[in-house]
């Protein structure tokens, strides 16, 4: 008899470390009074999201600079926006928020440096293209900053948008070892489970030897009926071909030899490792997310 899946759970939890990566006016006031009227009354989270900046000053250039301040209060309205599942409600949360910093351009740049720090860094715990798109769509569209400063977002905007959750991932050709070629819409799972690593990646090591040497993850990814699609899109043939031994023979393991992964920018791998989970039509489930995050989703959704 199979145990349920969130017997699993607790054991699987000691083993798994958290984050690993490598690498790499009074007349608008009165305009946005009469607009609300109009709307549906503002939940208490939207509320609280729209005014979170209010007693704030943002000319105070100390203060926003001041870690325990600007970057705390930073730190606190983005975890906000992260439970906030309306796009147009973030959306006018990160306005009403950057509309305030303009009236300091220190200010302003500051906090634009501290979202792509928290939001965009391989290296951020709390990174979330969902919600760096929010504060992408501004940038794009501000009067404050010149047509060519705004150019340089779109390129990471493009990458942002891409194989979010509910889309159809990416789709790519690779090889195995035997010089055989496949893609990834080949693959025949319930779940797939996409990791793109580097070989050189000691973050990398380290999920990969727990997806195949802890038992009870053994077990529950069989159970699922999930596919390991391990990729190395670095382009070194020969360091790929020595890591073979290192991944389990349950797995597909491919290798990009002619880089368009990252030539044609069809995955943001800004991190090592990147993970994603597809569902059977290669749906995106999770984007850019953990190991410990697909164990939850899959508690979560197979109670």
């Amino acid at each position: 008899m199979k145990s349920p899946i969130f017997n699993f759970w607790l054991p699987i939890c000691v083993v798994i470390l958290f984050g690993y990566s490598c690498k790499d006016n009074t007349k608008g006031k009165q305009k946005n009074d009469t607009a609300q009227q109009s709307e549906k009354p503002l939940s208490a989270a939207d509320s609280t999201l729209f005014h979170f900046w209010d007693k704030f000053d943002m000319r105070d250039t100390a203060q926003v600079k001041n870690p325990e301040k600007g970057e705390q209060q930073l730190a606190d309205f983005i975890q906000l926006l992260a439970q906030t599942p309306d796009s147009a409600t973030r959306d006018k949360a990160v306005d009403l928020m950057l509309d305030k910093a303009q009236v300091n351009r220190t200010s302003f740049d500051y906090f634009i440096k501290q979202y792509e720090h928290y939001l965009y860094d391989g290296n951020s715990p709390m990174r979330n293209d969902i919600v760096y798109e929010s504060v992408l769509r501004y940038l794009i569209k501000t009067d404050l900053l010149s047509d060519l400063e705004k150019e340089a977002y779109r390129p990471t905007y493009k990458l942002v948008l891409r194989n979010k959750e509910g889309k159809t991932a990416e789709d790519f050709t690779y090889e195995l070892a035997n010089g055989k070629k496949q893609k990834l819409s080949d693959t025949k799972s319930k779940y797939t489970f996409l990791i793109f690593y580097d070989p050189d990646c000691s973050h990398c090591k380290e999920t990969i030897h727990q997806l195949r040497d802890t038992p009870q993850l053994v077990q529950l990814f069989s159970q699922l009926q999930v596919q390991v699609l391990a990729i190395d899109p670095w382009g070194d043939r020969t360091k790929w071909k020595n890591y073979q031994s290192q991944l389990s023979d349950q797995w597909i393991n491919g290798f990009d030899g002619e880089s368009k992964i990252l030539s044609f920018n069809l995955y943001d791998l800004k991190a090592s490792p990147t993970i994603y989970l597809l569902d059977e039509n290669k749906k995106v489930l999770l984007k850019d997310t953990y190991l410990q995050q697909v164990i939850a989703y899959f508690v979560k959704t197979n109670p």
